[in-house]
């Protein structure tokens, strides 16, 4: 059995598993977070977990389409032009406007 083979192989699995395990300790870290907040919302204020996620299912679904679309306007031209800037900040500024408008009367 070649020796420094093996060594070199057990390091290589010990430090696969400690990124595994690092990994899914953040997981953990992250979901108990996510419900400790969600939890909190809803005894604060009443608002169910089912409207949250329905709420940041809303904002990916528009900011998704938005940034696709811009992406392929992006993409047909061959440079990128000080207009296309100006379109990109009016862009952002939308979003942001309606993102955070949609919470205000």
């Amino acid at each position: 059995m070649n020796f420094p083979l093996v060594i070199g192989a057990l390091l290589v699995s010990l430090l696969l598993l400690w990124w595994l395990m690092s990994v899914i300790k953040a997981s953990f870290k992250t979901a108990f977070l996510v419900v400790a907040v969600i939890f909190t919302v809803q005894v604060l204020t009443g608002v169910g977990p089912q409207q949250i996620f329905n709420q940041v299912g809303q904002w990916m679904g528009i900011s998704l389409t938005r940034f696709s679309s811009w992406l392929q306007n992006w993409g047909n031209k061959n440079k990128f032009d000080g207009d296309k800037k100006i379109q990109t900040m009016l862009w952002i500024f939308q979003f942001a406007i309606e993102t955070l408008g949609s919470d205000y009367p």
